[in-house]
């Protein structure tokens, strides 16, 4: 049997207590009611988060304050553990934080400490897969007609990686403790990678430890939701801020279920390593990412 590694999740009911107390319980805007989920957390509502967004952000344009939302939350979660990319993050963090007020720094926070709980409840044993930030931007109107950048509904994407991902193909790439890839060179928020998750862990695979994910979007902001989505799975992922048609590349992201299991996934990330070779950023020099 392969030894255990900090991201392994199993599919047993974990021994644990959940917190219903009203206090705690009113603090993330919840019912009292008891959830019904063995996250030992109350999970806030994507439509409180929603709420949340349109009570702070009137006083800011909504699709900044949301983009810059996701892209802290990114950088707050890659610190920890990628510190090669550390000190130039921290200094796009601290230039985003600086344009806004004390009190909405702190909205941002809060919003953040909601999601950070919305998505990180996944990882229990029946916590629910869904494109929860993919959701949370077209409910606040932020998808562009102009650009024709809407999120694929979450029962659409599940549909579509049931149809591809066949239940023998699976077993077959996971056989013997191997890990099955899959790769998203335009993954927008990141929704049919969560739904490849979910049908993996329906066939009973533990994807943390079983599975890579390759993944790039040209649009900056579905990079850092992407990132946030899979990170918060505990998800190995390498997600790129690329163009995938001339191969400009401005970024990567690594999850840290990646970089936390180094020694398992270290030829994917040599591999990414020759790829990024290929790539040339928008000043025509090779990339030092």
């Amino acid at each position: 049997m392969a030894p255990p590694f900090l991201f392994d999740f199993t599919n047993k009911s974990p021994n644990v207590t959940l917190i219903e107390s009203p206090e705690k319980v009113a603090a993330f805007g919840l019912s009292p009611e008891k959830q019904q989920n063995l996250c030992p957390y109350p999970i806030p509502k994507l439509d409180d988060i929603v709420k949340d967004i349109e009570r702070s952000a009137y006083q800011v344009d909504k699709h900044k304050f949301v983009s810059d939302l996701f892209e802290c939350g990114a950088i707050a979660i890659s610190n920890q553990v990628d510190f090669a990319q550390k000190e130039k993050r921290e200094k796009r963090y601290q230039q985003i934080i600086k344009g806004y007020t004390p009190d909405l720094q702190r909205k941002l926070a809060e919003i953040f400490g909601k999601i950070y709980a919305l998505l990180a409840s996944v990882v229990y044993d029946d916590g629910r897969f869904n494109d929860n930030l993919g959701e949370l931007f077209m409910k606040c109107n932020l998808g562009s007609k102009n650009a024709g950048q809407f999120f694929t509904p979450y029962n659409v994407s599940e549909l579509m990686a049931r149809a591809v991902m066949s239940e023998t193909l699976i077993k077959e790439k996971t056989a013997n403790d191997g890990i099955i890839t899959i790769n998203d060179p335009c993954c927008g928020g990141g929704g049919m990678l969560v739904a490849a998750l979910d049908v993996l862990r329906s066939c009973g695979v533990n994807y943390a430890r079983n599975c890579f994910i390759d993944a790039g979007d040209i649009d900056e902001r579905c990079v850092h939701m992407t990132y946030l989505q899979l990170s918060l799975a505990g998800v190995p992922a390498i997600i790129r801020h690329q163009n995938a048609l001339t191969h400009e590349l401005w970024g990567v992201w690594y999850t840290p279920a990646l970089l936390f299991q180094y020694l398992r996934f270290r030829k994917f990330l040599y591999l990414n390593r020759q790829k990024r070779l290929l790539y040339f950023n928008k000043n025509s020099a090779i990339t030092r990412l």
